[in-house]
C-alpha cells in the first residue's frame, strides 16, 4: 500500500503523509522513556511525519516524550506535523485532594492525578482555558509552534449531559468561546487547522446505539469550523458506525479524517489471552468476527492486523492512520503490516461472508 503520497488534512490544501504515529503509548508511566524516543526516531526514520499527542496521554508525559525525540532529531520544524489537543488542563496538585477526583459513568476516574508529577486532569473549553491549555502543551513539547489543534473527550463516555451542556456552552462563541480562541489562532497562522475527538469506546458505547454521540458531534461541527475529525474505534474493520453519519457529514462539510485505533484498542495485535476490545471487555459478537477474520487472514497467509491498517486507509476521506507503538520495533512491524501485500481474494470473501461493511471502500 502506497504510504509515501501525502494526503490532504482539511480545505486549507495542507499535506501529511498517511502513516502517522499515535502517541497514546508514550505516555504511558511502565514504558521507559529511552524506548518511546526510540520508537519517535524509528518512526521518523521510516517516513512519518504526521505525530499525534494529548496532554491527556500519561497527563503530559506523552507530550513531553514527543517533543524531546522530535527536538533530538535536529531537523527544520516544517518538516513534520504536531497534534495535539485541547479540553483538559493540567491542574499542579502538589498534595493530593481527594475532592477533585471525579468518576466518569461507567465508574472510572475522570479526573485523574499523576502520582510520580502531582498534576491532575481538570475540563475548560472556553477561549481563555483553550488559549493557556495551548501554550501549555508548547511548553512540554518544547516546541513554539504546533500545526493542529483537536477538540478532546466532549463524550457521553466522560461526562454527564449536564456536563456536556455546560462545555458546549464554553465552545460556543456566544457563550465561552472556545471556538473563536480556535478559529482566531488558526487564521493567525498559530496553529494549521482545528480538529475534534471521535470515539467508539467501552465507556461510551452506549451513546452509539441511540445515536446520541453522532448527534453530539453534529453539533460540534455547527460550533467549530472543523478542518479534521480523530476517528477512534468507529471505523475498523470490525466497526464501521462511523459511515452513519459523521462520514457523510465530513463529506458533506469538507472535513477530513484521521484514523485512529487501528487495531481496536490493541485486540487485533495482543497475544494475551485477556486483550481488551477499545479498553473494555468484547462482546460475544466481536470475539465471533474477530475469529472468522483471523481464519479467513491466516487461510491467505495475511497477517490480520495487517488488514486492519490497510482497511482504514482505504477510505477516501482518512488522510492518515495513527496506530500507537512503544518500542521501535513496534513501529517497524507497523510499517511492514502496511507494506504486505493482500490479495484482492481475501476482501473478496470477506465481503461474501458480511465480515466488511458491504459500502465500506477496500484496498485495491
Amino acid at each position: 500500500m502506497d504510504v509515501d503520497s501525502a494526503r490532504p488534512i482539511g480545505p486549507n490544501q495542507f499535506l501529511i503523509r498517511p502513516f502517522g504515529f499515535g502517541g497514546g503509548t508514550i505516555g504511558s508511566p511502565e514504558v521507559a522513556t529511552v524506548h518511546c524516543i526510540s520508537a519517535v526516531h524509528a518512526a521518523w526514520n521510516l517516513g512519518v511525519r504526521f505525530f499525534d499527542t494529548a496532554p491527556w496521554y500519561g497527563i503530559g508525559r506523552s507530550e513531553r516524550r514527543l517533543g524531546q525525540a522530535l527536538g533530538d532529531l535536529n531537523v527544520q520544524r516544517d518538516k513534520f506535523w504536531i497534534n495535539t489537543k485541547v479540553g483538559k488542563t493540567l491542574v499542579p496538585e502538589p498534595i493530593r485532594n481527594e475532592s477533585n477526583k471525579t468518576y466518569c459513568l461507567d465508574g472510572s476516574v475522570r479526573t485523574p492525578r499523576d502520582t510520580r508529577t502531582g498534576f491532575r486532569v481538570n475540563y475548560e473549553y472556553g477561549a481563555d482555558a483553550i488559549r493557556r491549555q495551548h501554550e501549555s502543551s508548547l511548553q512540554r513539547l518544547g516546541h513554539a509552534r504546533v500545526d493542529s489543534l483537536t477538540i478532546h473527550d466532549i463524550d457521553y463516555g466522560y461526562h454527564d449531559p449536564e456536563q456536556l451542556e455546560e462545555y458546549l456552552h464554553q465552545l460556543d462563541r456566544d457563550g465561552g468561546g472556545g471556538a473563536e480562541a480556535l478559529e482566531d489562532m488558526r487564521a493567525s497562522g498559530a496553529i494549521r487547522s482545528i480538529g475534534c475527538g471521535c470515539n467508539l469506546e467501552s465507556r461510551n458505547a452506549f451513546s452509539w446505539e441511540n445515536e446520541s454521540h453522532e448527534r453530539l458531534c453534529e453539533r460540534i461541527a455547527d460550533l467549530v469550523d472543523l478542518d479534521f475529525f480523530v476517528v477512534a474505534g468507529g471505523y475498523t474493520l470490525l466497526e464501521t458506525r462511523a459511515m452513519r453519519r459523521v462520514f457523510p457529514l465530513c463529506q458533506e462539510r469538507g472535513i477530513r479524517v484521521i484514523a485512529a485505533t487501528p487495531f481496536a484498542g490493541g485486540w487485533l495485535v495482543s497475544s494475551n489471552q485477556s486483550p481488551s476490545y477499545m479498553y473494555g471487555p468484547p462482546s460475544e459478537g466481536i470475539e465471533r468476527k474477530t475469529n472468522a477474520l483471523r481464519r479467513i487472514c491466516h487461510a491467505y497467509n495475511v497477517p490480520l492486523p495487517a488488514a486492519a491498517m490497510q482497511f482504514q486507509l482505504a477510505h477516501s476521506l482518512v488522510s492518515a492512520i495513527i496506530p500507537g507503538a512503544k518500542s521501535a520495533g513496534e513501529v517497524e512491524e507497523n510499517y511492514q503490516l502496511l507494506q504486505h501485500a493482500i490479495p484482492s481474494a481475501l476482501w473478496t470473501e470477506l465481503r461474501s461472508q458480511g465480515l466488511v461493511d458491504p459500502e465500506a471502500p477496500i484496498p485495491g
